[in-house]
């Protein structure tokens, strides 16, 4: 058994491990029969808009024309049947406590996400970024909504028990993710139809791949567990895991990602280190990603982040060297300490939760009902759900490139919300540390 460091983690080899051999091929395979579906609701739609006549073409929602259609073709029939099916190995109670897992530590877990999750994956895997920046969605005057999607879908297969069952919101969100996801696939292998050097298919392997799937799921599942949350100081129990990875299991499943790589707590955490040694590769293009990530979210009202403070949690979360080798800058002490704040706060309300049942089921549905309002229906949010339709055609001669936002920047600490409370929350703990300390020399000086 060897030992493996990647950044600030380090884990021993196992058995459950993937070797590039195994997961080279992945990047080649696809979910062909979501392929499928997405060539024959496209060509209904176009049938439907030529009977139509003149005028612009209606619009197009691929997950209705699955819905009414599915019984007139074996394929869209073949996919209907299949994401309506709900596993053997799917537990119910154990879905329901993985969705209380994501409320229970959200600012934890959102933190996670934005800065190691994806800074620190979506940004290094040279095949994601290569799709990602061919969309346009990750413009910095789009960026934005397109992270509010993805937090979306993220609320909606963890909203409730009921929400990612056969109709749920969630599970109806997870089919028009994989019909997206199928939509994307076609358009950017039309357009290197049409010229070959548009996506290198023979280095990044077919767009949205099974391997980009795997790792995408392990990000969404894994990632909190082991690679987070711990450097905040939260430890999720082994429960907690298993909850976790069961229920991204299950979506991992309805997006026609291979279920065995997450089968158990052990095979799931293998994958995720697996990814994480051999997907990890920094290109130019994921410096512009990153770029236009931070771009995006400084200075952006009413929380007005500082580029500083982003930088300095995905270096905690990171590594130094993967964010030099990123293109971030290095912030002085300030932001460290107000991201240091945060850690301690997120530790503190964990420990207290543990403690008191209570308070935990009080916290999780605060969460639940705060992050649905402020991100899906609120103005300052998406204002209502996303269809999570095909609205970011890929086209030739358009790749997103490096973007600056016009935003001012923030005056002084204390015109950051978020920042302000965290170093007061800072001061306080080290103040307090200090004057415990002090209380104790004393008390033995006696």
């Amino acid at each position: 058994m060897s030992s493996v460091k990647v950044g600030k983690y380090s884990f021993d080899w196992t058995d459950h491990h993937l070797f590039t051999e195994e997961t080279g091929p992945l990047r080649y395979e696809y979910d062909e029969l979501g392929s499928n579906t997405v060539k024959i609701l496209q060509l209904m739609q176009k049938l439907k808009d030529t009977a139509v006549g003149e005028g612009p073409p209606s619009r197009f929602d691929m997950y209705a024309a699955l819905r009414d259609h599915h019984s007139e073709h074996e394929t869209l029939s073949k996919l209907w049947t299949e994401v309506n099916t709900v596993p053997p190995w799917v537990d119910w109670h154990q879905i329901e406590r993985g969705q209380k897992f994501f409320y229970r530590y959200a600012i934890a877990n959102l933190t996670g996400f934005a800065l190691q999750g994806f800074v620190g994956e979506n940004s290094a895997a040279s095949g994601v970024v290569e799709v990602l920046v061919r969309t346009g969605g990750f413009s910095t005057s789009l960026l934005r909504r397109r992270l509010l999607e993805t937090f979306q879908f993220i609320l909606q297969v963890t909203k409730d028990v009921d929400a990612i069952k056969p109709g749920g919101e969630g599970h109806i969100s997870a089919v028009r993710v994989r019909l997206l996801h199928g939509a994307v696939r076609e358009r950017i292998m039309k357009l290197v139809e049409a010229r070959p050097d548009y996506f290198n298919v023979e280095k990044f392997g077919v767009p949205i791949n099974t391997l980009d799937s795997i790792h995408s799921i392990s990000t969404f599942c894994c990632n909190h567990m082991w690679l987070q949350l711990p450097l905040m100081g939260v430890h999720p129990s082994q429960q907690e895991m298993a909850d976790y990875i069961a229920l991204f299991r299950y979506v991992g499943y309805l997006l026609a990602t291979p279920d065995k790589y997450f089968a158990s707590v052990a095979t799931a955490k293998a994958t995720m280190e697996s990814m994480l040694l051999h997907e990890r590769e920094l290109t130019d293009t994921s410096r512009v990603v990153g770029y236009n990530f931070v771009q995006c979210l400084k200075d952006m009202p009413p929380f007005n982040i500082s580029a500083d403070f982003i930088a300095a949690g995905s270096r905690v979360l990171n590594c130094d060297e993967f964010c030099d080798l990123l293109g971030f800058h290095r912030p002085r002490i300030l932001p460290y300490a107000c991201f240091q704040g945060l850690c301690w706060f997120v530790r503190g309300l964990a420990l207290a939760q543990q403690g008191c049942p209570r308070l935990d089921e009080t916290v999780v549905d605060y969460s639940r009902k705060l992050l649905h309002r402020a991100i899906i229906t609120s103005k300052s949010g998406l204002g209502r759900a996303s269809k999570l339709d095909f609205k970011y055609v890929p086209q030739l001669g358009k790749l997103t490139g490096r973007e600056n936002n016009d935003r001012p920047a923030s005056a002084s600490l204390f015109s950051r919300p978020v920042e302000s409370f965290f170093f007061c929350f800072f001061l306080v703990i080290v103040l307090s540390s200090l004057l415990v300390a002090g209380s104790i020399i004393l008390l033995f000086s006696l």
